[in-house]
């Protein structure tokens, strides 16, 4: 069956996630792309595009292309290339285009942290938010199939809790049919372009559990790449997922970081939100909600996540939290925090 670009945006309604499969680089791989990119329109979007083959340029070019120089309310560029370059892209009136990069030895856990963190600023924001991932192609040529599915399952899990409309680019060219065949059940719908059929949409079967390499997962908390005094590595009883999705929201970055660092583990919560309150200020990352907001967000939200994951409790009693040490989390908090904040 063919299809128009329009019929093709319009196919797959709202899917969290969708496998598009068609020559890198090439005009229906772009066409398709960009159409994904703006169901909405530019000026009621976030988009976060991920580049591991392309330059930031290359995918902007792409961008003005298809689809003219009106740029997303807020656009993101995670560049995961293994040589980088800097790129000096533009600005409108509708928003601008920030470049993020990766440490030089920086592997699928800093890129999928890296996606999570910058989806999580968006979550509250109006617009609805898009995400491209250019390629499963270039993932599979440098990491082993099973961690490259692990991130899959793990990034296409939180656009459905992030209710982001995701799609991910592969090349059918580079790749067997058994491993086609093993990565089509990870998405909620596929397109894949012929010569002679245009596009062809599908929807997957849905299945209760999606294939995975791992029965149970604990990713490292190694803390080599930031201590070179220890470079051993340090378990970790969390699993990939749960910690993209605790790591997810901004402000719950900033509790972790200040929790692992404080003398004592029972804090008094009102002094735990002017504290937040306080480093939230000084980051312009950050927005400046006032203590009391902080406070009511906490309980609301990050505590609770923090108290099911067995991080931190908070007794409604003593107005008190309590936080348990953890040198796993610990060593991997203090990495990322050094990647997000320097």
């Amino acid at each position: 069956m063919g299809n128009s670009d329009h019929t093709l945006s319009n196919y797959f309604s709202r899917s969290s996630s969708i496998l598009l499969l068609a020559p890198s680089h090439q005009s229906p791989d772009d066409k398709a792309c960009i159409d994904l990119l703006t169901q909405d329109q530019p000026s009621e979007t976030n988009v976060l595009s991920v580049t591991l083959s392309a330059s930031p340029s290359e995918r902007l070019s792409v961008w003005q292309r298809e689809a003219g120089n009106e740029l997303p309310t807020r656009a993101t560029i995670i560049d995961g290339r293994r040589e980088m370059t800097k790129a000096n892209l533009p600005t409108s009136e509708a928003g601008t285009i920030s470049v993020r990069g990766l440490p030089r030895e920086a592997d699928l856990f800093d890129l999928s942290i890296s996606i999570a963190s910058q989806l999580g600023e968006w979550q509250s924001t109006d617009e609805t938010t898009s995400l491209c991932l250019h390629s499963v192609t270039a993932l599979l040529a440098t990491y082993d199939a099973e961690r490259v599915v692990d991130l899959i399952s793990a990034l296409n899990d939180l656009c459905e809790r992030f209710s982001v409309t995701a799609h991910h680019h592969i090349d059918p060219d580079k790749h067997d049919e058994e491993m086609l065949a093993m990565l089509r059940p990870l998405y909620d719908a596929v397109i894949e372009y012929t010569p002679e059929d245009g596009w062809i949409p599908t929807e997957s079967v849905t299945m209760t559990t999606k294939p995975s390499f791992r029965s149970t997962v604990t990713p490292p908390g190694g803390v080599s790449k930031i201590d070179p005094d220890h470079p051993e590595t340090v378990p970790m009883r969390y699993s990939f997922e749960t910690l993209l999705d605790l790591l997810s929201p901004p402000r719950r970055r900033t509790l972790l970081y200040h929790l692992k660092n404080q003398p004592d583990q029972v804090i008094p919560l009102d002094r735990l939100a002017e504290e937040i309150h306080d480093i939230d200020r000084s980051l312009p990352i950050r927005d400046s909600s006032s203590p009391e907001d902080i406070r009511n967000e906490l309980l609301d939200c990050h505590l609770p996540s923090l108290q099911e994951a067995g991080i931190a409790k908070y007794d409604a009693n003593s107005e008190t939290v309590h936080y348990t040490q953890n040198q796993g989390l610990e060593s991997f908090l203090q990495y990322i925090e050094t990647i997000e904040l320097g």
